[in-house]
């Protein structure tokens, strides 16, 4: 069977050469303009599967230096905050120390309130936020690390309470990289070096044995609830002797000679613990009696036995407390006895087997204070607050430098960390973008056109587009000779 040429066949031919040849051009047209050699898979497959995994590796590494970015952006705040904590507390030091050498009230107290402006500056550190986090409450950066207050009880340490996370926010950066973030606040501006108990005043009070847990400072209450005599005189407690008697021990510690001149329990002389001699007579019903150390008793002499002459025994019962009289604890004088704070549920051991009179001690739990809580303690004491003499007033306010230069150590501690965090996430940066730059080197060598190659072919297709036309126009042209045949 023959095949007939056509005049029909060479049309559609040439029909099918000059649109294929016509698609090849607006193709290489498109991959000069656009730049880019691939413009769907069937294109090449094989440069098509390259160029998703290396624009998913890019994609990778962009949001790498995201996340660099972003952690820099917290830790370098972090670190500028620690500066600001760290001179805060130096200078602090020194206000401490001009405190020392401060000879009148006035002086003092001007240098409280400048401590007091520290402690505030220090509150806004301790809450700084970023994009809307905090900070210093770890893993809980979405709500405050610290809860402020005033003092619950007179004496008592400032409200510091850290309402964080115990555990720090760590940025992830690719697979292997974790960068601490958001540090716990504790971790921050506590200091966790606790020691012994120290116990300060007149009372007799001492430090028990025993885990103390309360923080800060209290004042240690002790109290007087009764007393009793042996009754070989016939004296009696007087009227104010509950709220009034000032005198604290057990049984054989605290006595009272009266002597009755008169013979009949009418009138005579009374002593405690070997005083000052005191007249009285059976009219006295509230007597004081004052002991050559200034302690007290409250004495009814309505009863004494006629013609009584020697000495008579007390039992002074007392009680102590931390917590302001909220709750209090009846006094066993002995080595150790555990007292509850029932406002924070930290607890003391006393010692009171030498408690002898009422008053006042002021204890302190060195290395359990927090930043803010020394500053607001060196405050107090530069006021003297709690009433001391010189020596003493001296030797607090070197406790606050002490606690004030562990915490700045450990600020510093903290900054280091964080500095070191920094240097890491800077070179992990420039690996990153070096990596970068090589993957989008890459990616366009398979994805870019190559100009030089593609405007040949697209020369190489017009050149075959204009031949197409002319062979075309020359067979399907008809003379009349041809015609005629």
């Amino acid at each position: 069977m023959l095949f007939r040429t056509t005049s029909q066949t060479n049309t559609n031919q040439a029909i099918r050469f000059v649109a294929n040849f016509n698609s090849n051009i607006s193709k290489y047209q498109r991959q000069i303009s656009s730049g880019v050699r691939l413009e769907r898979a069937s294109d090449d497959p094989v440069a098509f599967r390259q160029i998703t995994t290396l624009s998913t590796q890019l994609q990778h590494l962009q949001s790498d230096v995201l996340a660099v970015n972003d952690t820099e952006a917290k830790l370098n705040m972090s670190v500028l905050n620690m500066q600001q904590s760290h001179d805060i507390l130096v200078q602090a030091k020194s206000l401490a120390q001009q405190g020392v050498q401060a000879n009148t009230p006035s002086a003092r107290n001007a240098i409280a309130i400048e401590v007091e402006s520290l402690l505030e500056n220090m509150k806004d550190i301790a809450s700084s936020q970023l994009g809307g986090s905090y900070l210093y409450s770890g893993v809980r950066a979405d709500q405050p690390p610290y809860q402020f207050g005033d003092p619950q009880v007179e004496g008592g340490p400032l409200v510091a309470d850290y309402q964080g996370a115990s555990e720090s926010s760590y940025a992830y950066i690719g697979t292997r990289v974790s960068i601490e973030t958001f540090y716990a606040g504790e971790e921050v501006f506590e200091n966790a070096d606790r020691s012994e108990m120290l116990v300060y005043g007149e009372t007799g009070a001492k430090n028990g044995a025993g885990t103390d847990s309360m923080v800060g400072r209290a004042n240690l209450v002790v109290s007087h609830t009764l007393t009793t005599f042996d009754g070989t005189s016939g004296v009696l407690p007087g009227a104010s002797s509950v709220d009034g008697d000032s005198v604290i021990g057990p049984s054989g510690d605290n006595q009272i000679t009266v002597v009755d001149t008169s013979g009949t329990g009418a009138f005579g002389t009374v002593q405690l613990n070997g005083g000052e001699t005191l007249s009285w007579s059976n009219t006295d019903v509230d007597l004081q009696v004052t002991g050559p150390s200034g302690r007290h008793v409250y004495l009814d002499m309505s009863s004494v036995i006629p013609g009584f002459s020697g000495t008579d025994g007390l039992t002074a019962d007392g009680t102590i407390s931390v917590d302001g009289g909220n709750t209090s604890l009846a006094i066993d004088f002995s080595a150790s006895q555990t007292i509850v704070d029932s406002l924070s549920g930290g607890q003391a051991h006393i010692d009171t087997q030498e408690i002898s009179r009422t008053g006042t001690d002021y204890l302190e739990f060195p290395g359990t204070a927090n930043a803010f809580q020394v500053l607001h303690e060196l405050a107090q004491d530069l006021r003297n607050s709690r009433d001391m003499s010189n020596a003493n007033y001296a030797n607090a306010l070197d406790r606050r430098i002490g606690d004030l230069g562990e915490i700045a150590d450990h600020v510093l501690v903290t900054m280091g960390r964080q500095s070191a965090s920094l240097q890491s996430l800077k070179e992990l940066e420039y690996r990153i973008e070096d990596l970068e730059l090589e993957v989008e080197t890459q990616l366009s060598d398979v994805k870019s056109t190559n100009i030089p190659e593609t405007v040949l072919r697209l020369q190489n297709e017009q050149s075959l587009l204009e031949f197409t036309y002319s062979v075309t126009a020359q067979i399907t042209s008809t003379s009349l000779l041809n015609f005629l045949r």
